[in-house]
């Protein structure tokens, strides 16, 4: 099993558009468990779903099974781990390593070939919990300064995880999101990353797609829609490229 997380410190840099598209679009090619880690929960509206006020994910920092809290998504090979809505992290005093402890306990990776996590924007137990079962994190972000600001922050971050746990690192892949060439600023910001973190780091970008904003009223990810769309072409390239780095 892979494990694939999106991150992204700064909010409105399309990280849950991100990971329901990458989620659903794997789930064409093998089995994929998706664990939407913010509380948000709009990763579980996005595939079909709602986030749970009873049994989520954030169960298993409370003592649940990982597995326990497994539902149906719009897609058959498609397994959700919904946000606990009113799970606040900072009850707690140690929330290390639980997630490694219940992938290897209940042996996840034996049942999918992915696994797709959608992480809340702040760097505390959660984020930290995903980096350290991360095979790959991908890092959308939204090509201005403060988006160019974000995508190193986000390093950071993944570099001291693994420090921290002592593991190997993540291959980081860089998606700008809402990506217009047309836009100065925008070209700008994307060879200022080239130049930062190296071109070989960097995913092919996402366009500017009404269609993206509107799949959460759906229920349904734009890579699952019928009709062909930029957003829907833009996301499948995004994971033929991501396939090749994993």
């Amino acid at each position: 099993m892979k494990t694939i997380v999106i991150s992204n410190r700064k909010g409105g840099s399309a990280k849950t558009t991100t990971a329901v598209n990458i989620a659903s679009g794997l789930a064409k090619k093998g089995s994929v468990l998706l664990l939407d880690l913010d509380t948000q929960g709009h990763a579980s509206i996005g595939v079909g779903c709602e986030p749970s006020e009873e049994l989520g994910v954030h169960s298993i920092f409370e003592g649940k099974t990982l597995s326990e809290t497994f539902i149906p998504s719009v897609h058959d090979n498609l397994t959700l781990s919904p946000a606990l809505a009113l799970f606040d992290v900072y009850e707690y005093s140690d929330l290390r390593g639980v997630l490694k402890s219940r992938f290897k306990r209940e042996q996840i990776a034996d049942f999918f070939d992915y696994c797709v996590i959608d992480t809340p924007p702040t760097f505390d137990a959660i984020l930290k919990n995903s980096l350290e079962v991360a095979d790959a994190v991908v890092v959308p972000f939204v090509p201005h300064h403060l988006g160019v600001v974000a995508v190193g922050q986000m390093m950071r971050a993944v570099y001291q995880s693994a420090k921290d746990v002592g593991r190997e690192l993540a291959d980081v892949s860089i998606l700008p999101v809402m990506y217009n060439p047309h836009i100065v600023e925008h070209r700008e910001s994307l060879a200022k990353v080239k130049t930062s973190f190296g071109e070989e780091k960097l995913l092919s970008p996402i366009g500017v797609d009404i269609k993206l904003a509107q799949q959460f009223e759906s229920g349904s990810p734009i890579i699952l829609d019928e009709k062909r769309s930029k957003g829907m072409k833009d996301y499948k390239r995004c994971i033929e490229e991501l396939l090749k780095r994993l």
